[in-house]
């Protein structure tokens, strides 16, 4: 999975346009995703790390100078501005010395939180959180995650116990404990073995989910979302969360890292590895049976 992760030294330092901040990395994210090239159209020349954190360095024209010095967390694109898609999959990642962003996709955060988590924050734990908004999950509803092993599953099972829903889940055997840790009232390997209950929401992080083979957990109102963006309701037509960009991108970040700062939340990086270290294992990067993306710190 890892055999053509390398490091490239020719890389120049890029400058900042009118409205673009340039972000000093200090730490980025790495998923099974990224480095297996599935989402990336296996490009070799592509810089990886969909979650990024840093500190701005320069700003371009109309971004205010008072910025400066700034710890950031970026958007990786859910957004889906202009000029965008998906950071470390349809354009080069945070696995860079240095970074150009959106000033509006850099969001500031508490210089006291632990620079290690910030990439979970901006990658999984925004992934996660937009998939509950999407399906409007309230409190003392009941909510079954499936994949939730995969991508941002596990991230979503933590903000969807946050909101005080009761929690179910699908995911491989050696996934359960951790996620019952996480708050989950029930972990199983499959559907067929959860038994017969209904839920409100059903939040899909299946590499090859589909609403189809589900549905019938349902509740008559309920509503299945995938991290794909689908959304569908048994009485009316399926849509697509991503036709239009999230506005509240922004908001999301912020309200993360406050959810983070009270203690609300605890983002823990499966793994935390330096960047000169990287090529030294690769084959342990992400080990096979890991909850969440390693954390390589610059």
């Amino acid at each position: 999975m890892t055999d053509a992760l390398e490091v490239r030294e020719d890389c120049t330092v890029p400058r900042p346009r009118a409205g673009e901040v340039l972000v000093k990395v200090m730490a980025f994210s790495l998923s099974r995703q990224e480095l297996s090239g599935d989402f990336t159209g296996g490009d070799k020349g592509r810089i990886v790390g969909s979650g990024v954190a840093g500190r701005i360095v320069a700003v371009g024209e109309d971004v205010p100078a008072w910025r400066l010095g700034d710890i950031v967390i970026i958007d990786p694109g859910l957004g889906r501005r202009e000029g965008g898609g998906l950071l470390g999959i349809d354009r080069d990642g945070g696995g860079a010395e240095y970074l150009v962003a959106s000033a509006l996709d850099a969001c500031a955060v508490p210089a006291e939180l632990p620079i290690n988590i910030l990439p979970l924050l901006s990658s999984h734990y925004s992934l996660g959180e937009r998939v509950l908004t999407w399906a409007r999950l309230y409190s003392a509803e009941t909510i079954l995650v499936l994949g939730a092993n995969e991508g941002a599953g596990p991230a979503a099972v933590e903000l969807a116990v946050a909101r005080q829903a009761t929690v179910h889940a699908v995911a491989e055997d050696w996934a359960h404990n951790a996620l019952a840790a996480l708050g989950a009232k029930q972990v199983e390997r499959s559907l067929a073995e959860l038994g017969h209950f209904k839920a409100n929401v059903i939040a899909d992080f299946r590499t090859e989910g589909a609403w189809w083979d589900c549905s019938a957990l349902l509740e008559e109102d309920g509503i299945y979302v995938s991290s794909k963006g689908d959304i569908v309701r048994n009485s009316a037509p399926a849509i697509s969360a991503l036709d239009e960009p999230d506005i509240f991108t922004m908001e999301t970040l912020e309200h993360l890292a406050h959810m983070t700062e009270q203690g609300k939340l605890a983002p823990k990086p499966a793994k935390v590895v330096e960047f000169c270290s990287i090529l030294q294992d690769a084959s342990e990067i992400i080990p096979k049976q890991q909850l969440g993306p390693t954390v390589v710190i610059m």
